[in-house]
């Protein structure tokens, strides 16, 4: 008799125990948050640098991990040579159909004389009032902080 309740209690428990997991799968999926950094005007280290991105959004731990990379200084020629640059503009959208979401800076903008329309594939929701102000806020929530 006892083992008859115990294997009922185990049918019994075993889809909650199942609906269980899957629901803590689906609240995990971002569980880790990366934000890149791009400050630089380099061509070779900006596309270096979204490579590692794409590299990390391919990696094993890529769909649990929310990445922004923030565009400051040097790095705004990442959104205005894309316009140009057919392999930029691909490296762009690849990570952005992977919902990596890039983030400029206004104070950039205002310092270059540029308008969101002269960024590649931008508009007003990534213009964040600060890039080093959104990185620093970013960290001290307590994402990872990646500078290529």
């Amino acid at each position: 008799m006892k083992k008859l309740i115990a294997t009922l209690a185990l049918i019994i428990a075993a889809p909650l125990a199942l609906q269980s997991n899957v629901a803590l799968a689906a609240d995990a999926e971002k569980t880790k948050q990366v934000v890149y950094h791009f400050n630089k005007a380099d061509m070779n280290t900006i596309k270096a640098g979204l490579r590692n991105a794409t590299n990390h959004v391919n990696s094993p731990s890529g769909p649990e991990t929310a990445i922004e990379i923030v565009v400051h200084g040097g790095g705004i020629a990442m959104m205005t040579e894309a316009r140009q640059d057919p392999q930029l503009a691909a490296a762009i959208d690849n990570l952005k159909a992977n919902d990596v979401e890039f983030k400029v800076c206004a104070n950039t903008l205002r310092g270059k004389g540029l308008e969101v329309s002269d960024l590649y594939y931008t508009d007003e929701s990534d213009i964040v009032p600060s890039g080093v102000a959104y990185l620093a806020d970013q960290q001290m929530k307590g994402w990872a902080y990646i500078h290529p």
